[in-house]
């Protein structure tokens, strides 16, 4: 059986996406595949259960039938981080090795995804490296290519796992950048033993966020229909200058959310004569019956927040950049740019897997 370690150094570079990508593709090529979380720090509670969302979301997407207990075994809550300080640490590590040893069960590979940096998990005694070598799980690196400078943390972490580490995957490049990405980053990363098995263009379909996340994130009063959210917000836009002014700068960006005050029913206005797909008012100021009727018209769902328009500005700024797949249409197209860039034959090769 192979395993593959999906891991980062950062957060927001679409570890899930690809853990997802490479299972989908397993899938059709015939393999039996499982999946697993190992050690979470991105933990959620309901009523009635602490739960890892995307380990949740993977499992159903992928119709995997072992537990969730099981797929993220280990959750980095602040009772357990309290418990260690108290001098009362579980074993975790055994806790992992009884769940991988379930889940990959009759498995022709496993995928694991790894945190967000090679240091959490450290407290449990599970960093990155610890997992490896406990599973020994062989690791693919996703790296956010912005600059050549991040070919550093590529070899810093090549240096530190040395042969655990069998490749990279570079991802969101952007299409200025991806000429010199090929011809010289590649090549360099190869002749230091780096294989690079795909190089994922930058999409900016993928980075926007639905109205629901947005809603869910702001908080706030919500005015008009449920179906209206499943709208896709691309960029923000914050209207704070008259009205006609507002309207040709409203004009430079389709499916934006526009985020203004409550009061300002003229750039409201301004902003539902344009490509809008949210409006966000603030100061906890219900608009006028023009405004709602216009959104009525237009089919733009309203959300209205106590916060002050910098707060709310600084706090929809933060949902960007946090590349989520929790939408049908985002994973369908990641998916494809994975099948159209990354190099599956040359993976198989390497965790020597041979297809059906």
């Amino acid at each position: 059986m192979a395993t593959l370690y999906v891991a980062s150094t950062e957060t927001f570079v679409g570890k899930s996406a690809v853990c997802i990508g490479l299972l989908r593709r397993m899938q059709r090529d015939g393999f039996d595949v499982g999946y697993m979380k190992p050690v979470s720090v991105s933990v959620t509670h309901t009523t009635d259960r602490v739960l890892d969302e995307d380990a949740a979301f993977i499992r159903e997407t992928l119709g995997l039938a072992a537990p969730l207990e099981q797929i993220a075994p280990v959750l980095i809550t602040p009772g357990v981080v309290e418990s260690i300080m108290r001098g009362q640490p579980a074993n975790f590590a055994k806790i992992l090795r009884d769940a991988y040893l379930s889940v990959s069960r009759n498995k022709d590979a496993m995928v694991l995804e790894g945190t967000n940096t090679w240091s959490e998990g450290a407290l449990l005694d599970l960093s990155a490296d610890q997992v490896t070598d406990l599973l020994q799980a062989p690791g693919l690196l996703v790296s956010r290519y912005s600059t050549p400078l991040s070919v550093d943390t590529i070899l810093a972490v090549q240096r530190y796992v040395g042969d655990r580490l069998i490749g990279v995957l570079l991802n969101q490049v952007e299409a200025p950048q991806r000429d010199f990405v090929q011809s010289r980053v590649v090549p360099f990363l190869e002749s230091r033993n780096i294989p690079v098995f795909g190089l994922i263009p930058h999409d900016p379909t993928l980075a926007g966020i639905s109205v629901e996340e947005l809603i869910e994130h702001l908080g706030g009063q919500m005015i008009g229909k449920r179906e209206w959210c499943e709208k896709t917000v691309d960029s923000l836009m914050i209207g704070a200058m008259g009205a006609e002014a507002s309207l040709s700068f409203f004009r430079r960006r389709p499916n934006k959310a526009v985020i203004t005050g409550g009061d300002r029913s003229d750039i409201q206005l301004a902003a539902l004569e344009t490509s809008t797909n949210a409006l966000v008012l603030t100061g906890n100021i219900r608009p006028a019956y023009q405004v709602l009727d216009r959104a009525e018209e237009r089919q733009v769902p309203i959300i209205i927040v106590p916060d002050d328009t910098l707060i709310t500005v600084d706090r929809a700024e933060s949902l960007f950049g946090r590349v989520r797949f929790h939408q049908t249409a985002k994973l369908t197209r990641f998916i494809e740019l994975m099948d159209a860039n990354f190099d599956f034959a040359r993976l198989y090769q390497s965790l020597g897997m041979a297809k059906s």
